[in-house]
């Protein structure tokens, strides 16, 4: 392993020690409660690598969900050109739930949105605007691309849509499957548009 291999390392593994130890506090002494100090002792880190990791508590929590997010990006960078877009964000949202999240981690993210309901709308919301945000650069930058801003923009959101409302119903409702949520929305909207406009 080279250098910066080990670094990278590290760096991942204080990140998810900060993250899971956040949870646990959260999870047991509830979210407001729960200092950062506390987080920072608790991890065995500093208060400033708490920081340099997280700008916020709200990012800890949620942490699992944007690090599953990143990797999705990653995919859908690898889908072949010619794919259509939509095809192309279907599917990748689809494996995304498909594989699902660590159920331990979830759980305890469930727990503490359970504690505060509504509370962390808002921040679910924002994380997925990003997400959108990095797949619209995606799909932008395929070789050979030939679909406009607008239709790239417009089918990022819509299938966006689809994953943020299973994701939504996953977590607060405590729904057993992910991927089922997902495929619900997804021909619920389908047959709502061909209802609609067929």
């Amino acid at each position: 392993m080279t250098d910066t291999s080990i670094r990278a390392d590290r760096v991942r593994a204080t990140r998810a020690q900060i993250a899971e130890t956040a949870l646990e506090l959260f999870q047991s002494q509830g979210f407001a409660e729960t200092t950062i100090d506390q987080i920072a002792e608790a991890a065995g880190v500093g208060r400033r690598t708490v920081f340099r990791h997280f700008p916020t508590k709200d990012a800890m929590l949620l942490d699992h969900l944007v690090l599953r997010r990143e990797e999705a990006i990653a995919r859908l960078a690898e889908r072949p050109a010619s794919e259509p877009p939509l095809t192309s964000l279907h599917t990748v949202l689809r494996q995304l739930c498909e594989e699902g999240y660590d159920r331990r981690l979830l759980g305890q993210i469930r727990a503490v949105l359970s504690m505060q309901p509504g509370r962390f709308g808002e921040e679910l919301t924002v994380g997925s605007t990003g997400f959108a945000t990095s797949a619209i650069a995606a799909l932008l930058a395929r070789e050979g691309n030939t679909c406009s801003s607008i239709e790239i923009h417009a089918l990022t959101l819509t299938a966006m849509a689809w994953f943020v409302t299973a994701a939504h119903c996953y977590l607060t409702e405590n729904r057993p499957s992910l991927v089922a949520c997902f495929d619900e929305v997804v021909a619920l909207s389908v047959h709502a548009a061909a209802s609609t406009f067929g």
